[in-house]
Formats: structure tokens, sequence, C-alpha cells
């Protein structure tokens, strides 16, 4: 007992140093190795550390391109969404309440929308639903203390008057269900893709264009087909007036029309650039006292 135990407490002494020294043995190449790498003179090293550190640059220079990338198209998505919350609100001074779309045509079981905002926000029922600054898309059909339904004059069935600008022509179109309305008007009317069409029952803009036109020869008829600029699956944002619409007579539906096409055709364009009657008239008459002056001179 007394030799087992002086054997281990030589044990205890000698397997550690034991250990270490194999260890350091084991570790001596990997210091060697590192030390070269980090002080050598040598091409090699230098190489390895240049490249190591430019590896390094580059990582933190392609973080700080997507951290300024982020930071724009943040900047970009705000921007955009102050100027449609700016467009929502209307350009023509009257009131307008902001809603959101919380149900749509492809997850309702009826062509309508959904809103967020009801009664006890200020809306009535038969006010115009805007998309954009001035495109009606329906009315407020039914409203509830948060919430309400919107009745879209692409409803399947809803019929609305509308003025298309190119055959410059009054008709009535018939809602398709899906954001689509049919425009049927006879065979020697000129429908082309890109007919800009106005709904003048109300003092609005554009609704949209013609994109698609189906017409058969042998048929008395042709069809043009108009979805409003925003497809409806996307909308998350529309604005609501707060007054009902009232009928208007035709009188006023064509100063809707006169309105909007004045605006459509009209764009303003800064003095110095404008060329009026006046200045052509002045620019005429110095013209020919330049002329008369020149024909007198000897």
């Amino acid at each position: 007992m007394a030799l087992l135990g002086i054997f281990a407490v030589v044990l205890l002494f000698v397997v550690p140093k034991v250990v270490a020294t194999a260890a350091s043995m084991v570790m001596m190449p990997v210091h060697v190795v590192e030390n070269w790498f980090s002080k050598s003179t040598d091409s090699f090293p230098q190489y390895l550390r240049e490249r190591s550190k430019l590896l390094d640059e580059l990582n933190a220079l392609t973080y700080t391109q997507s951290a300024q990338s982020g930071d724009r198209l943040t900047s970009v998505l705000l921007t955009q969404e102050n100027q449609e919350l700016r467009e929502l609100l209307g350009i023509k001074g009257e009131r307008r309440l902001v809603a959101g779309v919380i149900g749509r045509p492809n997850k309702m079981p009826y062509d309508v929308l959904v809103l967020d905002k009801g009664t006890n926000d200020g809306l009535v029922e038969g006010a115009p639903v805007f998309i954009g600054d001035d495109a009606v898309i329906g009315i407020i059909s039914k409203t509830f203390a948060h919430s309400a339904v919107v009745t879209l004059v692409t409803t399947p069935g809803f019929t609305v008057s509308v003025y298309i600008i190119g055959p410059n022509i009054y008709t009535n179109a018939v809602g398709q269900g899906g954001g689509l309305l049919r425009i049927g008007v006879p065979q020697g009317i000129k429908l082309s893709e890109g007919n800009l069409v106005i709904l003048p029952g109300v003092d609005a803009g554009i609704y949209g264009a013609i994109g698609k036109i189906q017409s058969v020869a042998s048929e008395p008829e042709q069809y043009g087909f108009v979805s409003p600029e925003v497809p409806l699956a996307s909308l998350r944002l529309v604005s609501v007036g707060t007054v009902s619409l009232e009928p208007k007579t035709f009188e006023e539906a064509q100063k809707v029309v006169s309105t909007v096409v004045k605006t459509v055709f009209e764009v303003p364009i800064p003095e110095g650039v404008l060329v009026t009657v006046l200045s052509s008239t002045t620019s005429s008459t110095t013209a020919s006292s330049t002329l008369h002056t020149t024909s007198t001179t000897p």
C-alpha cells in the first residue's frame, strides 16, 4: 500500500509535466506558423495578411452599402406613402377621410370593398370612394360603427354613365366584376385602346382607359373594357368623401367632362417657354417693322 501511495504521488507530479510537454510540442508548430503569418516579411505571408485585410474592408464596405441602401429604400417608401396620402386627401380642397382596405373582391364572396372606418369616424352612406386624387371607384353602400362596405362601379350589373375621350361620346357602362367595366357601342363608332373614360355623374377625374376591345364585324355592337389605374387586389388605402353624392343634371355632367378634358390636355407651361398669341403678334409686328425698315434703306 505504501508503494502504491508513493506511485500515485509521483504520477501527480509527473503526468502534468508530461501532458504539458506533449501539448507544447503539439502547439509549437501552430505558434510558429501564426508568428510567421503575422510578423514575417516574406512575400507570401504579406500577401495573405493584405488579402485578409482587404476582405475585412470589403465586408465592412458591403455592410455599409447595405445599410445605406436600406435607408434609401426606407426613404423612397416613406416618400411614396406621403405622396399617396396627399393624393388620397384630394387636390380640389374638399374634405376627405382616409381608410384602409380590409376586404377585397378576390377575398370576399361579393364584388365589394370593406373599409376599416365607419360611422364613428365620420363615414356616411352614399359618399364617393376615391383612389388616387380624383378617380371614383364606388360609393359607401353600408356603414357600421367601425367599418363600411363599398359598392364598386364594377360590381356585376352596376350601370354607370361614362364619357369616352376620343370618339367624344356619352354612353353607359356595366360592371363585370373584378374591377372591370364593359362599354358597349355600335360598330360604326371608333373605339381605340387607350381611350380615356370619365364618370360624368361625379366630380372626379379620369376613371381609367380602355385596355381591350372586343369587336366582331357581324355583330351590331362592339365592347371596350376598362379597369381603374390601380388594381383592386393591391389596394391598401382609399379616401372617402364626407357627404353623399347628389344626382347630376346633364348640364352639370357636361361641366364635369369639360373640366376633366381641359385638365387632361392643358399642361402648366412656365412663362418664358409658353408662346402666347400676344407674344406671337408682337414678334410678327417686330418682324414686319424690320422688313419695312430694310426695304426703305437705300
